[in-house]
């Protein structure tokens, strides 16, 4: 009887062990289709990339100009900076002067996008007497830009010295922000045509990279 006994133990461990080998593909391969399952809602619940922002301030309309064909390019929002100042004509020019000459900080109006949505950050500005606008000087003082990608689209009359273009980029660097780079668009005696295929020439060959898009 106990010879019995032994035998069925054995032969229900020999069972069991067999079940497990059987039963062990369609274990794995379950597990395996759960957790796959898991990786495809964990991809279609991520947050996706942040929307480039095009930031821009214009005294007569040729860096607006500038913007738009930013915004149109990229498929992105804009937001205009405007200064409290009264900027037009020749009182307005003399304004513009003593602001560079002084560096003077501008009284902006409040600006309604949340920067935090936003990545890289696209800067349009004019450049007076060689330096960034005071309206945009002013919106980078007040603005952090440490962790953004920045490009700057830099609007003039004359021209823009490699000294007076490094001085640009240091005072930005003194305030932690590397812009990634710089277009320089000749507006003087140029048609809105003139501006927009200047400017689509230089992003050819310098795109603006996106999180959503990869490079435009």
């Amino acid at each position: 009887m106990r010879r019995i006994v032994v035998h069925t133990q054995q032969w229900s461990s020999l069972v069991l062990f067999l079940v497990v080998i059987c039963l062990s593909p369609l274990l794995t391969a379950y597990a395996v289709r759960g957790e796959s399952a898991a990786a495809t809602q964990q991809v279609l619940t991520a947050p996706q990339g942040q929307k480039p922002l095009v930031v821009f301030y214009s005294r007569t309309g040729k860096t607006k100009t500038v913007a738009n064909a930013l915004a149109k390019r990229l498929s992105c929002d804009t937001e205009e900076i405007q200064s409290t100042e009264e900027r037009t004509g020749i009182l307005g020019a003399f304004t513009c002067v003593l602001d560079q000459l002084l560096d003077r900080d501008d009284q902006i109006l409040p600006y309604n996008k949340d920067l935090s949505n936003y990545n890289p950050i696209i800067i349009a500005t004019p450049i007076w007497l060689g330096k960034l606008s005071s309206p945009i000087r002013t919106f980078i003082k007040q603005t952090s830009l440490k962790d953004k990608e920045v490009y700057l689209a830099l609007t003039f009359n004359g021209r823009l010295t490699e000294e007076k273009e490094k001085l640009i980029t240091e005072s930005l660097a003194a305030q932690g922000i590397a812009s990634k780079a710089i277009y320089k668009i000749i507006t003087k005696e140029k048609t809105e045509e003139d501006i927009v295929k200047d400017l689509n020439l230089q992003l050819e060959e310098k795109p603006i990279r996106t999180a959503i898009r990869g490079s435009m």
